[in-house]
């Protein structure tokens, strides 16, 4: 009987492979955590609902039995928006987990898009609403289908719009995904957990503000949602931000605007949170704009063609 003698680095390829077929499931784990924070941010939201039905003022709850965690969340809503932004970094580990253990599976890719469409879809969406009835009750102000008010009912209605293009912008982001010439450096329309911070951004904003702030920011809100809704399913270029500011290399300039940022939201986290994702969802219309002026004003190539028989014959005379 032949034995056979296996080369060293065949066997560490083995084993290897056998390791990172053991780590497969921790994507799928991140995924799972990104939709268990979509989940808990929805209760959160109608959490606050009951407070507001039973007439409780969100500075009388508690929110975490933590006093740090209640100075930086001091109502449900902030806990349910929190949520959504621990959800949205669940969002974008579970691609790069994924990928450094070689597990990407077309599982993966629609699981994590359905858990996109309840954290950055459906539970930003209950939290705006959540929002806006608690702070236009006193303008007679009901966001609901069935609303005495017109403002009302197009208050749900945007955030309905909301809900719809997100699970669009996720249905159509799994079909070009697919495809073999999709372009995986950049997105096109504004990725869902782009649109979702926005919204939260705002609501964890509005918990800093005076009475006067907050009822600004609510009527904001339904306009705000419109725009990045249509924005999701546009086809406006995004860069992926992990990859364009994170992963590959920057210039020194870069560096300092990020240390400076950093420091920045470590003094005020909600303010500089709501400034970086909107600069992050204008920037898609401000560079293709800035992109289409070069190219308009771009000079013609120069062209070497040999004249015409009526230019030769008008010089010849």
């Amino acid at each position: 009987m032949t034995r056979i003698i296996k080369h060293p680095e065949a066997k560490r390829s083995e084993r290897r492979r056998k390791r990172l077929r053991s780590l497969a499931f921790l994507p799928t784990l991140i995924t799972l955590g990104n939709l268990l924070c979509g989940f808990a941010a929805i209760y959160f939201g109608m959490r606050a609902m009951q407070d507001f039905g039973a007439q409780v003022s969100p500075s009388a709850s508690q929110t975490l039995h933590s006093a740090m965690v209640e100075r930086l969340l001091p109502s449900f809503l902030s806990v349910g928006a929190g949520l959504v932004v621990l959800g949205m970094v669940f969002d974008m580990f579970d691609g790069l987990v994924a990928r450094a253990t070689r597990s990407t599976t077309n599982f993966g890719g629609q699981l994590d898009s359905l858990a996109d469409v309840v954290t950055c879809g459906v539970a930003p969406a209950i939290l705006m609403v959540a929002f806006m009835t608690q702070e236009l009750a006193s303008n007679a102000i009901q966001p609901s289908p069935i609303s005495n008010t017109f403002l009302g009912r197009a208050c749900w209605v945007s955030a309905a719009i909301y809900v719809a293009f997100a699970a669009i912008r996720l249905a159509r982001f799994n079909v070009e995904n697919a495809e073999s010439d999709h372009d995986h450096k950049s997105f096109r329309g504004l990725p869902s957990p782009g649109a979702g911070g926005i919204l939260v951004s705002l609501i964890l904003f509005q918990d800093q503000l005076g009475e006067t702030g907050r009822h600004y920011v609510a009527y904001a809100l339904p306009f705000v949602a419109v725009c990045i809704a249509f924005l999701m399913i546009s086809r406006v270029p995004y860069k992926r931000f992990h990859r364009a500011y994170l992963l590959q290399k920057q210039p020194f300039g870069q560096l300092v605007i990020g240390v400076t940022v950093l420091a920045v939201f470590f003094s005020y986290k909600a303010p500089t949170l709501v400034v970086m994702v909107l600069w992050y969802g204008a920037s898609g219309p401000i560079f293709l704009l800035i992109k289409t002026i070069r190219e308009r004003h771009k000079p013609l190539p120069a062209t070497n063609q040999a004249p015409s028989d009526m230019q030769r014959s008008s010089r010849n005379a």
